[in-house]
């Protein structure tokens, strides 16, 4: 058995959260993952109206807890990339997400059977503090081509970005 570090625990705890939102809020046939290529491995049917949400960590500064100390507290950038079939479950889904995670969540430690890998199987997750949002921004993702000309997984594109505190100060 193994366990994640810090930054794979900020963007699983991130995922459990999404999808507590999207089942409390009976948003169907979304799919929340962790990269591009399993983002782009969804069979994606406008006629279906699927969505995929990408959590992704960009950059990761870390502050002095204290003068002269050594240890620090995390400040992730966590990156959801939304890929949906229209312009309205576009506008929806980042609406639902923006809402509830504005208050935060979980930050959780992760124990993985298979030794942390790709195809890791999460055994369990604690709480060990929280991911508290500073700030959100919300992007149009554009490609600059008709929507016709593109991939179907890019037509209806947004970058949502927390900018997060992990609450616990690390050694």
């Amino acid at each position: 058995m193994g366990t994640y570090r810090q930054t794979r625990n900020c963007i699983q705890s991130c995922i459990e959260r999404i999808r507590e939102i999207l089942v409390d809020n009976s948003f169907s046939n979304t799919t929340v993952v962790k990269s591009f290529k399993q983002a782009y491995n969804v069979n994606f049917d406008p006629q279906l109206k699927n969505a995929v949400i990408c959590v992704r960590v960009g950059i990761t500064v870390y502050d002095n807890a204290e003068v002269g100390s050594d240890t620090f507290l995390r400040k992730p950038l966590l990156l959801l990339d939304l890929f949906c079939s229209n312009g309205g479950q576009l506008e929806d889904l980042k609406d639902l997400l923006i809402t509830n995670l504005k208050t935060g969540f979980d930050y959780k430690e992760y124990s993985v059977s298979g030794g942390v890998t790709t195809d890791a199987v999460l055994e369990s997750g604690m709480s060990n503090g929280r991911i508290v949002v500073n700030s959100i921004n919300e992007t149009e993702v554009n490609l600059g081509d008709d929507k016709s000309n593109l991939d179907i997984h890019d037509r209806y594109r947004s970058l949502i970005t927390l900018n997060c505190i992990k609450s616990v100060v690390e050694l």
